[in-house]
């Protein structure tokens, strides 16, 4: 079959940008190439037609350059390579296609997910992390309510549900990844717990005991003020998607918020954050 993969250049400074504006349009892998002369390439798939191609470019700023490139390659061989994403030591989440292959305890929580046009199988050191926190959170307090912005592929909330959670919203500005998360949802038997939609911070009422938020920095800076304003007084907001060494800036925004803890892992951190009182 012949596929099309979808290349962007930009400055460097630009490249955090880039990939968000990239997995925006609900892509399954990001590509980063090495600085050339202050440029640097990213690459994905954005699917073949002239259709999906003028959706990504118009992502894209006009200073940018793109190109497309034809790949002849069987689109689904990405689902050999993958398997199950352990996190802390009582969860799992497996793609729904291995779901027979995995002989877990009985003390282990098991996620089913299939991505579909989604991003997220649980195994970016992001998710890892924001699985961990969240789970921990929720082992050591009363939870009521999540909101998990930037769903991807529904895990965070689908994961909180099945720990107890009884009311759940997960947004996305992907329309491919609202049908994935109801989907999961469907899968892992919690749809009556978990609202997805497509609907802007701005509009949601909350607050919420939990806030959970998987997005490039510069998309967390830019949603700052509703995600201070969505967390629950007494709650707690969960970032992720930023990287460990530079984040300052995330968390300057974020302020009068204060970081509780943070977890490294692979280069990228995930942050608890809480309100001062």
């Amino acid at each position: 079959m012949t596929n099309k993969t979808f290349h962007v250049t930009v400055p460097e400074s630009d490249e955090e940008l880039a990939a968000d504006r990239l997995w925006q349009l609900g892509v399954e892998a990001v590509g980063i190439g090495q600085v050339v002369d202050g440029m640097v390439e990213l690459w994905t798939s954005v699917g073949a037609t002239e259709e999906s191609i003028r959706r990504a470019v118009d992502r894209l700023d006009p200073t940018w350059t793109w190109r497309t490139a034809d790949v002849v390659t069987p689109v689904e061989t990405w689902r050999e390579h993958v398997g199950p994403t352990w996190y802390g030591k009582t969860g799992v989440v497996v793609p729904q296609w291995q779901a027979d292959r995995l002989d877990a305890g009985a003390d282990v929580l098991v996620t089913l997910i299939e991505p579909a046009s989604s991003f997220g199988l649980g195994d970016h050191p992001t998710t890892r992390l924001s699985l961990g926190t969240l789970t921990d959170y929720l082992a050591g307090h009363h939870v009521s309510s999540v909101l998990d912005v930037g769903c991807g592929s529904g895990v965070l909330g689908i994961v909180a549900a099945q720990r107890g959670v009884t009311t759940i919203r997960s947004t996305d500005i992907s329309a491919g990844a609202v049908e994935a998360t109801v989907a999961n949802a469907r899968l892992n038997g919690v749809t009556d717990q978990i609202e997805v939609d497509m609907a802007e911070l701005a509009t949601i009422s909350g607050p919420y005991d939990v806030v959970v938020a998987n997005i490039l920095a510069p998309v967390l800076v830019s949603m700052a003020v509703d995600l201070r304003r969505l967390t629950a007084a007494d709650g707690v907001l969960i970032i992720s998607g930023i990287l460990g060494d530079d984040h300052q800036h995330v968390i300057d925004a974020l302020a009068p918020m204060q970081v509780e803890h943070a977890t490294i892992d692979a280069g990228w951190a995930s942050i608890q954050l809480t309100h001062v009182h």
